[in-house]
């Protein structure tokens, strides 16, 4: 293996400065590959946790929002068709019990027709009322009407009457 004098007297010969110099590339390189794969990645999915944060703050902004104001009608009834009602085998009157006390919903007044038809009427704040709104849409009881009036700033009176909802029956002489 032949060594070429000339560089080793070149390297050998240089002023204090470039020697120096010529030892710091090295760790400049280095430093520049460091920065240019591992920072920037870095750098990236910092940036992209901050949108996701971002948008989580968005959205938790607007479900206090939506639970600080009152429901509109439309809001009300598209929520309740997002839910998918289970026909339960045991009898409706036990199955709203069940809720009632499960959630703690205590009614002021509780009327029952014997057509299964149900009146309830409770003091609730507006996102006590979302979940008794959802927790019904779970049931086999279908919402007949519904009176919202606010009372304070916070609460708010609900009427509301509910029927027993059955599974369809065929129609005689309709089967073929």
């Amino acid at each position: 293996m032949k060594i070429n004098t000339q560089w080793l007297l070149l390297i050998a010969f240089l002023p204090k400065w470039k020697l120096t110099l010529l030892s710091l590339i090295i760790p400049f390189i280095t430093f520049l590959f460091y920065y240019l794969f591992i920072y920037t990645d870095y750098q990236q999915e910092i940036a992209q946790q901050h949108v996701e944060i971002t948008q989580r703050l968005k959205r938790i902004n607007h479900l206090q929002s939506t639970l600080s104001t009152m429901p509109s009608m439309n809001s009300l009834i598209t929520q309740q068709i997002d839910y998918d009602i289970p026909f339960d085998n045991s009898q409706v009157s036990e199955q709203l019990q069940r809720l009632l006390m499960t959630y703690h919903f205590i009614p002021e007044v509780w009327e029952n027709a014997p057509n299964s038809l149900y009146k309830l009427t409770f003091h609730l704040s507006y996102p006590q009322f979302l979940t008794l709104l959802e927790c019904l849409n779970q049931t086999s009881l279908a919402l007949i009407s519904l009176n919202v009036v606010p009372i304070e700033r916070h609460l708010i009176s609900v009427q509301m009457s509910l029927t027993a909802l059955s599974y369809p029956s065929a129609i005689p002489g309709d089967i073929s």
